[in-house]
Formats: C-alpha cells, sequence, structure tokens
C-alpha cells in the first residue's frame, strides 16, 4: 500500500516534533560560533551556496514556505544509490539565521550525529566528522552532548533507515566514510 502525501507530510512532521523535544546540549550552540552553519555563505564570501539534501518526503514541508527555496535535481545527476530514481530535494535558508526553526530539515535537527552502518550491518549513531568549510565548536571542543539528544536521534533515524531509499543512502555513506577513514567516532 502506497504512503499518500498527506500521510508522508504528517509522518515527517511527527519526526520534527519529536527532534523539536531534545537539543544536542542545553544551551544554544549557534552562540558558540556565530551560527556558522547557516550563514556561512554570506560571512565567507563563498561562490557555492550551502544547501542541504532532504530526505524522500521532506520536500513537502517546505512547498509553501517563503522561509526556504526548494530545489531539486535529477537523481542522475549527483552520485545517490541507483535506488532514487525520483527527484533529489535540496533546501536553502533565504534568510539565514533567521529562519522557521519549526521546519529545519532533520539533517540540521541531528547534527552533529550522522546515521552510519558498519561492515558487520549493526546501525550507529556517529559523530559527523565530514570536512566542512567551517568549524563546529561542539565537535572541535569535544562538548558532551546530551543523552535525551542522542537517544531520540538514534530512535528517529533507526525509524527512517526502515525506508528502503533512506537505508541505500545511509549504506552508501557509510560504505564512503569506511574507505575514506576506520576512525569514526561511534556515540552510540
Amino acid at each position: 500500500m502506497e504512503i499518500t502525501a498527506s500521510e508522508m507530510k504528517k509522518s515527517i512532521q511527527k519526526i520534527y516534533e519529536r527532534l523539536d523535544k531534545v537539543s544536542p546540549v542545553d544551551f544554544d550552540c549557534g552562540k558558540l560560533c556565530g551560527e556558522v552553519c547557516c550563514v556561512y555563505d554570506e560571512d565567507n564570501n563563498n561562490t557555492e551556496e550551502l544547501v542541504l539534501y532532504l530526505l524522500p518526503g521532506e520536500e513537502l514541508m517546505y512547498e509553501d514556505s517563503p522561509e526556504f527555496e526548494l530545489y531539486y535535481m535529477d537523481s542522475s545527476e549527483i552520485r545517490y544509490p541507483h535506488s532514487w530514481k525520483d527527484s533529489i530535494y535540496l533546501v536553502k535558508c533565504v534568510n539565514p539565521p533567521r529562519c522557521d526553526r519549526s521546519i529545519r530539515p532533520i539533517q540540521c535537527r541531528t547534527f552533529p550525529l550522522v546515521p552510519h552502518i558498519s561492515k558487520d550491518g549493526e546501525f550507529h549513531l556517529i559523530l559527523d566528522e565530514t570536512e566542512f568549510p567551517y568549524e563546529c565548536p561542539i565537535l572541535r571542543d569535544h562538548i558532551r552532548l546530551n543523552d535525551d539528544f542522542i537517544k531520540v536521534t538514534y530512535e528517529v533515524w533507526k525509524m527512517l533507515i526502515r525506508n528502503p531509499l533512506v537505508y541505500d543512502l545511509v549504506d552508501m555513506d557509510s560504505k564512503d566514510r569506511e574507505k575514506r577513514t576506520s576512525s569514526y567516532k561511534t556515540v552510540i
């Protein structure tokens, strides 16, 4: 049975609401870095726009939002799992960092954690040590993450990877990560 757009949007909204109840730290971590992950483009004269890739169905949250620009690419234009046949959606905040935080993408809500599937097929959350054009003080200073944030983020990603497309993406990213390094930091 195929899920309708309305049901998909409600499902994503529930995930957003769950993640809204937790935070990586007990304070606004954007105060540590001047919200660099939101304003990197404009503050650093960067010619490449900072956009976030959305998970399947997440684009429904941005269709009518005046605060976010919704883009899409054909899945053949970038390296994505072969199972992704439809368009890949991306979103960019129009007025960073004063965007509507209630519809931040899942990637923003779960950072600095990312899902990882190890070589033995085990699901983990690890610290996102991707090379960014800016530095995250939480990662740099090894600031301890809140336990409730870790727990809810784990539960949400565990639920998200039940979608075969999300699983394939996480699996592909994990295999790429394993090729680059074996020294990632497992959180759970």
